[in-house]
């Protein structure tokens, strides 16, 4: 199952770098359905990395339209990580809030 959650990341990763290139409908639904089902045995660690990667992405990521020439593609690749990001960031704080409710709910 592991290598599932890994392919499914990798295919994530290589939409966002061709979606910028290649018109491909719905690609931002599927780069958090992807980034989402990616981070679904993440540990705790590496989802707090996880969220720091998808804040500087959100925030950063449209900067990169300053570079002459491959500012606008860098940018809408880095832009499409962001999106994978987020919704690996969004299973990783559900899984968190259900980790506490079920050991909270356990005492």
């Amino acid at each position: 199952m592991n290598k599932i959650y890994t392919i499914s990341t990798l295919l994530a990763v290589i939409l966002a770098i061709i979606s910028p290139f290649v018109p491909i409908p719905y690609s931002a639904a599927l780069l958090m359905i992807l980034g989402g089902f990616g981070a679904i045995n993440n540990p705790p660690d590496l989802r707090l990395r996880i969220y720091a990667a998808t804040v500087i992405l959100i925030l950063g990521g449209k900067s990169l339209t300053n570079i002459p020439m491959v500012g606008d593609p860098l940018a809408a690749i880095f832009v499409g990580v962001a999106l994978a990001l987020t919704g690996a960031s969004i299973v990783g704080v559900s899984i968190g809030i259900y980790q506490v409710l079920r050991n909270n709910l356990a005492k």
